[in-house]
């Protein structure tokens, strides 16, 4: 049993059998309709292709001849940047090295930006476009290439939409600081076929295949680095040869937490000249952003008179554990807070003011009232004594007015707030609520993003963060974020317009790795003419939806940070009395009272799921954060208003994730309902399964005895990402989802469907249909059309099922599939919890499941 300070705990889930995965079923797709038109014009196709590639080549002639007598820095020779548009469905973009092309990045609807491998005349293209045209064999593939892109095409797909906006007036003089993503993988993006054993083959032929294939995987890898080392030199050189700045450079090098496997981001201060010369002309370059600006956090309104506190807040243990909040400091002097502060390991980094640790924000501070939001989720004590949960760590990275200073570029933040408060304090719940302003790209994730992603790969920890905030009038001109009197001033009424591209989670929400939280309204307010937005439980006015990037659930979850309220105008005026505030700890270094309800946003629904995370960390020492992750997720519901008939499932899915978490259910459960979860780690690979299994007792599942079942699932796991890739298949190092029995299933049968070499019994009962899951696990399988439970790395599904149609043992699978990395013995991490729970609150089951659980051993059915 897991220990648990509730009185029904949750226990451990067991592995019965692992083995290797058996293969999904294939399918011939078919063929695009325009690479069928290319492959019956191969003259006028390949006539096309041609042209391109010859107007490709004079073009960049013409502008090295000209950059020489301009004085611009001189460019590699070896590589031109070309821009292709391929068949997404067909081609497999890694093949374009065949064609003489490094792949630098993939974009969306099958736009690549690429660049000449060591053949700047692209010749072994040229050759591909001469065989197709002549109906040679090789030659086929072209059809695929549907088109070449001129390259003053670049700027749209290499630039961020608010630097797009500005493109055509970036005058030389004008001096910019942009964030820029570098590609450096060449053209061997994985490894070669790891070797199988032939038929009659020795040991010893094997073992020095398998030998030679190691030491090819390591030169790999060195060759990586090579690479990386150099083009950090050749876009240093470029940034030097226009008087530019390298902001944050260590011994000439980019920090370890700005480099991905296959890429490197940095923050630089350049000329508009030097800005456009990068774009059109570095061809590794993928990414050019504007920095981030944060959402602006909505100004306090005017203070309501609280009574006398008599409360005292006593340190916690020793070991509790520790919540960083990355904010804008925080009063660590309040009576509120100061027993729980970890005085210590407090830290600045806003440039000029490394000393200086407090919350001087506006009136009654941020990161004060979050730190607060994380020791009391609910409402703060106004008398007696109580124990803080966990210690928590004043991380400084906003200024006075809320805003990231520009010399900090995020990825080497968070890389050196992780490297100082994981390894000398052991910490690994991060809250952070720092959000940018506008909605996030989907076009490929963001280095602020990708960075929580490897952080949390190559470490035990949890970033837990906000979906962001729409303002609630003046949005920027230009702005692709609309604030929500426009909105309601374009008659896109509440909650429709929440549905908007231009509501979507902020940067760096859509971070697979990450937990995000999204906002509900406390409650109902209303006094005429004044009427909040929302109504109780359902999505705040201003909280960012989802879906996030390559259709991942985001928000996951959602707590309460308030709403906001409307007068009878047209349009109306927004305001947030205190009525639909959450209560807060308030900084009062500029005066004012202690505590207040006077503030709102997604800022402080974070620290609310951050406090269920320390408490499950102070009753779950010893396991990881990817189990922490599930078991929050699990423990979330979504509310009463969503069961209606009318509601719309998919909208409720985007807005709120999976809802509501549960303190309660995430520690333990109840006579009616029962968690099994995974302990310790859990590692697995690429075409691997490992099978759990639930035993049930026949009394749960008899016909006379039958009643509903409330069924849950949740797999949280991580693995290592690469930014110039699109969608978890690609961007994740490897892969993973889940399986379950269907109704009335026999386990046997389940072994035989999911591992490759397993024979069922013939008398196996095969089942009668998969059960009626809310996502189910691919589009369209699921009650909700549209959206699959796979997307991320963080996988619930539930249904409700009849107790007689689950046999004597259910059956969970997961699965392991392979990502950008094919090395066999790359392994992930994972957690899995499944939960039962009798709809009916009267009908134990509890017991009766802990009892029918037996110590299985392990049945290895094939070693991997």
């Amino acid at each position: 049993m897991v220990e648990s300070s509730q009185g029904f705990p949750h226990i451990q889930l067991r592995l019965t059998t692992e083995g290797r995965a058996a293969s999904p079923p294939g399918g011939g797709a078919k063929k695009n309709s325009i690479t069928l038109v290319n492959l019956g014009n191969r003259q006028g196709h390949g006539g096309k292709l041609k042209g391109s590639v010859d107007s490709l080549i004079f073009d960049w002639q013409d502008t090295q001849e000209k950059r020489e007598q301009e004085g611009k820095p001189p460019l590699t020779e070896k590589s031109k940047p070309i821009i292709l548009k391929i068949d997404p469905i067909a081609f497999d973009v890694e093949d374009l090295r065949k064609y003489g092309i490094e792949v630098i990045a993939e974009l969306e609807d099958g736009y690549i930006i690429g660049a000449s491998a060591n053949d700047p005349e692209f010749s072994k293209l040229q050759k591909k476009i001469e065989q197709f045209i002549k109906a040679e064999r090789g030659g086929n593939k072209i059809a695929e290439i549907w088109e070449i892109l001129n390259g003053t095409r670049r700027p749209e797909y290499i630039l961020s939409p608010e630097l797009l906006n500005e493109w055509e007036e970036i005058s030389d003089d004008k001096i910019f600081i942009v964030d820029v993503g570098i590609s450096c993988i060449g053209t061997k993006s994985q490894f070669s076929d790891y070797p199988e054993p032939k038929s009659n083959e020795t040991d010893e032929r094997y073992t020095r295949r398998l030998r030679e294939w190691i030491n090819k995987r390591d030169s790999t890898y060195q060759q990586w680095d090579d690479i990386k080392s150099e083009r950090e030199d050749d876009f240093t050189d470029f940034v030097q040869g226009y008087q530019g700045e390298i902001f944050n450079i260590i011994d000439g090098h980019i920090p370890n937490s700005a480099q991905l496997p296959d890429s490197f981001s940095c923050r630089i201060k350049i000329s508009g000249k030097g800005l456009k010369d990068l774009v059109l002309n570095f061809p590794y370059i993928f990414d050019v952003s504007l920095p981030d600006d944060l959402a602006e956090f909505v100004e306090p309104e005017a203070l309501s008179d609280v009574d006398n506190i008599d409360f005292q807040l006593e340190p916690p243990e020793s070991n509790a554990p520790n919540v960083c909040v990355i904010d804008s400091g925080i009063q660590e002097s309040h009576f509120l807070l100061k027993a729980a502060i970890d005085s210590q390991s407090s830290r600045s980094w806003i440039p000029g003011e490394t000393h200086i640790t407090s919350d001087y924000y506006g009136n009654g501070g941020h990161g004060t009232r979050v730190a607060g939001a994380v020791l009391y989720p609910r409402t703060i004590p106004r008398n007696g004594k109580e124990k803080s949960i966990c210690w928590i760590q004043n991380a400084r990275v906003l200024d006075a007015n809320c805003q990231l200073p520009k010399q900090l570029f995020p990825p080497n933040l968070l890389g050196e707030v992780v490297k100082i408060y994981h390894e000398q304090t052991k910490t690994r719940i991060f809250n952070h609520c720092i959000a940018g302003s506008v909605p996030c790209r989907t076009q490929y994730m963001s280095a602020w993003a990708a960075t929580i992603d490897n952080l949390t790969w190559a470490e035990d920890i949890l970033f837990i963060v906000a979906a962001g905030n729409l303002p609630s009038e003046g949005g920027k001109t230009g702005s692709t974020r609309l604030s929500v009197k426009e909105h309601l001033a374009a008659n896109r009424p509440y909650p429709d317009y929440l549905l908007e591209d231009s509501c979507r989670i902020a940067n760096p929400a859509q971070s697979f790795q990450a937990l995000t939280v999204g906002s509900i309204a406390l409650n109902y307010y209303h006094q005429f003419p004044y009427s909040s937005i929302s109504q109780k439980d359902q999505p705040s006015a201003f909280s960012c939806s989802g879906l996030g990037i390559w259709k991942t659930i985001k928000p996951e979850v959602v707590e309460y940070g308030g709403d906001f309220v409307i007068d009878e105008g047209t349009p109306p005026n927004i305001t947030y009395p205190q009525n639909v505030c959450p209560e807060l700890v308030r900084s009062t270094l500029n005066g004012g009272p202690a505590i207040a309800a006077d503030n709102v946003g997604t800022s402080f629904s974070v620290p609310k799921v951050s406090h269920i995370a320390a408490r499950l960390a102070a009753n779950l020492p010893n396991d990881n954060c990817l189990l922490y992750r599930a078991l929050i997720v699990q423990s979330a519901r979504w509310p009463e208003w969503t069961v209606a008939d009318d509601v719309n499932k998919l909208h409720v899915l985007r807005k709120i994730g999976y809802g509501l978490p549960n303190v309660d259910r995430a520690l333990g459960n109840a006579p009616n309902r029962i968690t099994l979860m995974t302990t310790g780690e859990r590692r697995i690979v690429a075409k691997q399964a490992h099978i759990y299994q639930v035993k049930l007792p026949e009394k749960l599942r008899s016909q006379g005895e039958a009643f509903k079942i409330l069924l849950e699932v949740t797999l949280s796991y991580k693995a290592q990402p690469r930014r110039t890739r699109r969608n978890r298949r690609k961007y994740l190092s490897t892969w993973l989802d889940w399986e379950c029995s269907k109704k009335g299933e026999d386990p046997e049968l389940f072994k035989a469907r999911v591992l490759k070499e397993f024979d069922a019994p013939e008398d196996a009962e095969k089942g009668e249909g998969l059960f009626k899951w809310m996502l189910g696990k691919q589009n369209n399988h699921g009650i909700i059309k549209g959206v699959s439970r796979s997307a991320g790395t963080l996988q619930k599904d539930w249904t409700v099922v009849n107790s007689f149609e689950l046999t004597e043992a259910f059956s969970i699978a997961v699965v392991g599939h392979e990502g950008w990395n094919n090395d066999p013995e790359a392994s992930v991490p994972y957690s899995l919890v499944v939960s039962f729970e009798a709809i009916q609150a009267d009908i134990p089951i509890y017991t009766s499941i802990v009892e029918a659980q037996v110590e299985t051993e392990v049945q290895t059915e094939i070693q991997i």
